[in-house]
């Protein structure tokens, strides 16, 4: 990966053909190569903002969006598809200003915040906007709930629709957080490659740090608490807050994440320890995603990491 970075940091013309080159084949691209691709633009974008700056990185994403629309205008896509590119388009946007502040700040946590800020954006829009949210989003699961119906499921009627309104309630915040992912995917790669270029083992050592301050902790708590005491509020409200809380939680599982590399790397344990952890945030997730939360919020009081790093000296 450190040819492809030493590419894309060669000059403006290699940094802008990173970027559009993949945006352009992703437009009828299978879904998973779709995903690949749309990311790499994303990296490129991100990559270039975090090492010449905001202005170097615009330009690299105005060459990826006017690519991919250019494309799209010529193939005729269909609305399904150029919904995916308006996703895209904004995956790349909110790359290049995490970028940006990362680059000015120099605060990874700041990044990452952004990133939940401006994700919450869309979430509050949808729900002002969008008159019957929840009867939208049942239409857009409405293909589940025939795979759900299957005979070979087992599944009662009853156990579909209860499944169905439970995924229903959470899904905007559901779809912000799977494209917040992507950005802070693409975020951590151009920051390792960066690193891998110019400073190797500092992109460990940034993440291993990463921690909330005391306020920060405070009003994800708050955010995180709210929608269980948000019923009297009436349903949009309620809608927005549970929705938000999705995408804020999202933002501090990866705060827990670092904390946990963070004693790993200090007590001198296993790596294999990683590689459970991830295992059962995968398998497990409704019950380690908490976990996590749970672990970034306390280490504000505690610090996991300088206590373990104590033992071991």
């Amino acid at each position: 990966m450190r040819s492809v970075a030493s590419y894309i940091l060669k000059g403006p013309l290699q940094a802008s053909l990173s970027a559009a080159v993949p945006a352009m084949l992703s437009i009828n691209a299978p879904f998973l190569l779709k995903l690949l691709l749309i990311y790499f633009s994303a990296i490129a974008v991100a990559l270039v903002s975090l090492h010449l700056g905001a202005k170097k990185g615009l330009s690299v994403l105005f060459a990826a969006v006017i690519a991919a629309l250019i494309v799209a205008e010529v193939l005729q896509v269909n609305e399904l598809t150029r919904l995916d590119l308006w996703n895209a388009i904004y995956l790349w946007a909110l790359a290049w200003l995490a970028a940006w502040v990362l680059y000015s700040t120099r605060s990874l946590a700041l990044a990452l915040e952004t990133i939940g800020l401006v994700s919450a954006i869309p979430i509050v829009v949808f729900f002002i906007v969008v008159d019957e949210p929840i009867a939208l989003g049942l239409q857009i699961l409405e293909p589940m709930r025939l795979l759900l119906s299957d005979p070979d499921t087992g599944l009662a009627p009853q156990q579909v629709n209860e499944m169905l309104q439970s995924a229903v309630t959470i899904l905007a915040g559901s779809v912000v957080a799977y494209t917040a992912l992507g950005v802070i995917l693409s975020l951590f790669i151009a920051r390792s490659w960066q690193a891998r270029l110019f400073k190797p083992g500092a992109w460990q050592q940034e993440f291993r740090s990463l921690r909330l301050s005391r306020n920060e902790g405070l009003i994800a708590a708050v955010v995180i608490i709210a929608p269980m005491f948000s019923s009297w509020l009436g349903q949009p409200l309620e809608l927005i807050l549970v929705n938000i809380s999705v995408m804020v939680s999202l933002v501090y599982v990866i705060f827990g994440l670092a904390v946990l590399h963070g004693v790993i790397a200090s007590s001198q344990s296993s790596s294999f320890w990683l590689v459970g952890i991830y295992l059962l945030l995968v398998l497990l997730s409704k019950v380690a995603a908490p976990l996590l939360m749970v672990l970034a919020l306390s280490d504000i009081w505690v610090n996991y990491r300088a206590r373990f790093e104590k033992k071991v000296n």
